[in-house]
């Protein structure tokens, strides 16, 4: 890949970098804390950690920080410890970041403002090892250091001549597609275990992430054609035989399946086994007998006949 090249895909890219500082609430456990314990040595064995704070207060934190990530790698790759995102989705992607910014920001005021109360309530909850705890609490405003969110979107442009500087650059560029490709290939792995698994009748639910494969492949097809082109044209295809309502099976099931087997397949994701799992022929609908219906009940109704009056014949005795 030339200077040239490398220039050209990475007009079309933002490097997008998240960062995230999250407390865990946790410190590294000291042999003082187990009180003259007999432990192994430091080659045997070493020491975890000890919560210093309730971890389910913590939770929201980590969860924004996942959100982010996941907002990101929906329509980027993962470059140069950023994710790298076709520039045309940079605007949406923005105001994804700024409204988990703000989420970030209220729950940090919130937990902020309740840290004493929930210490408190942890110590107490520690019992008889609330002491060592309460040996390595941190104040509200340490804390309140190590808890941040922010992101910074910028371009990256190729150095000049000089081949060691190129190269590096080069090397990761041209990785690009590699990458996509295995990001994509873990995500139709999952898509099939959670959606079409076992199953001979999907929704069109389960379109959804088909569609989202779809859509981050053709956006960034750029980064690497002879690679991705083909991938985006089967996902295209698979996609243009579903019917417009109504749910999918049969042939149009498996075809979708065979795309999923495709992507999770080129980038290693499945086993033997699990590939011919997925492209085994799907079992025949069961149809449930259809039974005659009943003939409906007639009512016929009799009407009595009048008795006629037969006069016997007279008989006569001579």
């Amino acid at each position: 890949m030339n200077n040239t090249t490398i220039s050209k895909v990475l007009q079309g890219l933002v490097l997008v970098h998240l960062s995230f500082s999250v407390w865990s609430g946790k410190k590294k456990l000291r042999p003082e804390d187990l009180k003259g314990a007999n432990l192994p040595p430091d080659k045997l064995a070493s020491l975890g950690s000890k919560r210093i704070f309730d971890p389910d207060a913590l939770k929201v934190f980590a969860t924004l920080k996942r959100q982010a990530e996941r907002a990101c790698e929906e329509v980027g790759v993962r470059f140069l410890g950023g994710y790298a995102i076709p520039e045309e989705k940079l605007a949406p992607l923005m105001e994804k970041m700024e409204q988990v910014e703000q989420s970030f920001a209220t729950a940090k005021t919130n937990f902020l403002s309740a840290y004493d109360d929930n210490l408190k309530d942890w110590l107490a909850e520690a019992g008889e090892w609330s002491e060592i705890v309460a040996r390595a609490v941190e104040p509200a405003n340490r804390v309140a250091e190590r808890l941040s969110c922010g992101f910074t979107a910028f371009k990256v442009e190729a150095p000049g001549e000089t081949a060691s500087a190129v190269q590096p650059l080069e090397r990761q560029v041209g990785g690009l597609a590699d990458q996509l490709i295995h990001e994509i290939g873990a995500l139709a792995k999952s898509t099939w275990e959670e959606s079409y698994r076992g199953r001979t009748s999907v929704t069109r639910k389960a379109l959804r992430p088909l569609k989202a494969i779809l859509d981050k492949l053709s956006s960034l097809s750029f980064v690497g054609p002879d690679k991705i082109s083909g991938l985006v044209a089967n996902v295209h295809s698979a996609l243009a035989t579903v019917p417009r309502s109504g749910p999918v099976t049969g042939a149009i099931l498996m075809g979708l399946v065979g795309v999923l087997c495709e992507l999770s397949d080129i980038a290693g994701f499945i086993t033997t086994e699990e590939r011919e799992e997925m492209l085994q022929p799907l079992p025949e609908p069961e149809v449930e007998p259809v039974l005659p219906s009943a003939l409906p009940l007639q009512t016929v109704t009799i009407m009595p006949q009048p008795v006629q009056q037969v006069e016997a014949p007279a008989v006569w005795f001579w």
